[in-house]
């Protein structure tokens, strides 16, 4: 599975680890973008990315969001959901079939 990685807080990525996914922890968002970055340079497929930091690199995720790989993925930190994560799944569905359903 190393073709996916999960970033973001300690607490977040230690249960990826426990199941075999390349982790890299990070404890803001300047540390998330270069890990970001530096996962694309390696290959990486699919990234997940802890949810309280991919607000803010919008510019980022934007450059890949047309994309096949990498895919980006928000996921809820430790301490729950900002709904992000939700939201840009609306938008992909919403794109996909080109009507709202939530």
């Amino acid at each position: 599975m190393r073709n996916i990685a999960c970033v973001g807080r300690y607490e977040t990525v230690f249960p990826f680890r426990a199941i075999g996914l390349h982790t890299v922890q990070c404890n803001n968002s300047k540390e998330t973008r270069e890990s970001i970055e530096q996962l694309v340079r390696e290959g990486f497929g699919l990234i997940f990315v802890e949810e309280e930091f991919y607000g803010d690199l919008k510019d980022l995720l934007d450059e890949y969001r047309e994309e096949v790989t990498p895919a980006i993925i928000a996921i809820p930190g430790a301490v729950g959901s900002k709904g992000e994560a939700l939201e840009r799944i609306r938008e992909i569905i919403k794109k996909a079939i080109g009507a709202d359903i939530f």
